[in-house]
């Protein structure tokens, strides 16, 4: 089976997966947004809680757009898409790591966090990211605070908004399906680092045996067959229609040495990037 892939055909990135990574001390990550602001359509693993703080926002979530104002809030699942606009307005972003929360109900892929009026989780959700916003301005400790209001919107979610989706064998698959376009996003963004498998699942919560279970199950070929494959497409095209040289394009394709590029190329491909050249006339 060959490992290279048409043009037209190879995978690219979308920029629609953000990965988002957390500092040492929270289990999320806490974002100030202001002035003009455009935000591209993504998604995420993460719960995302948006809190408007001056202006207005317009938030597009899925296919419904919704506008919010000053002092309002939305909360979104893990895995929505969503995109955010607004002219001028500051607005408060947190997301909320789903391994943390997950921690605390093994079941959570089968449910749901929805608000319910009435039931005085919107006005207690409200108060702490209200909190949460004065936070950004202490000058001591400001990680301790923010760390125990965290908690404490964690605690209303899962006693007050949680709910159980009707569909949990279709969320489940859902679910596999989304780790799976977890990993492969990863890669596209990040194939110039050193990557094990082992790595990419701690990093996503996941048992490494049922990641490559999934994985070559759901792609048709091992983690380390599909790296090689984006190292080698992204190589191939620095060469070929970047014009670099070998050394380089071994470098742009993530390759330690233009050595295993070469011996990486002639398997994959049963010729050498030299040879390739060669019939591409750019030498002799």
């Amino acid at each position: 089976m060959s490992l290279f892939a048409n043009r037209k055909g190879r995978f690219v990135v979308n920029s629609e997966f953000e990965l988002i990574r957390y500092s040492e001390t929270l289990p999320a990550r806490i974002e100030l947004k202001q002035g003009k602001i455009d935000t591209p359509y993504h998604w995420h693993k993460e719960f995302e809680l948006i809190y408007v703080m001056d202006g207005e926002v317009a938030v597009k979530v899925n296919t419904n757009d919704r506008v919010l104002h000053t002092d309002e809030f939305l909360l979104l699942n893990s895995a929505e898409n969503h995109s955010l606009s607004a002219e001028n307005a500051k607005c408060l972003i947190l997301d909320i790591s789903y391994e943390f929360a997950e921690k605390f109900d093994s079941s959570l892929y089968s449910s749901a966090f929805r608000i319910v009026g009435g039931s005085g989780a919107k006005e207690e959700i409200h108060n702490l990211l209200w909190q949460l916003s004065r936070t950004l301005n202490e000058p001591e400790l400001p990680g301790l605070r923010q760390y125990s209001i965290i908690t404490d919107i964690l605690h209303v979610l899962f006693v007050q908004c949680k709910h159980e989706n009707t569909n949990a064998v279709s969320d489940e698959e859902q679910a596999r399906s989304r780790h799976v376009k977890l990993v492969k996003e990863y890669l596209q963004q990040h194939f110039r680092e050193e990557i094990t498998e082992m790595e990419v699942a701690k990093m996503l919560g996941l048992s490494p045996i049922y990641l490559s279970t999934l994985f070559s199950k759901t792609v048709g070929m091992q983690f380390r067959e599909y790296l090689l494959k984006i190292r080698l497409e992204h190589a191939m095209d620095a060469l070929l229609n970047k014009h670099m040289s070998i050394e380089d394009a071994a470098i742009a394709g993530g390759f330690p040495s233009k050595r295993t590029f070469i011996a990486k190329c002639k398997r994959a491909y049963n010729i050498t990037p030299f040879q390739l050249m060669k019939q591409k006339g750019e030498w002799g």
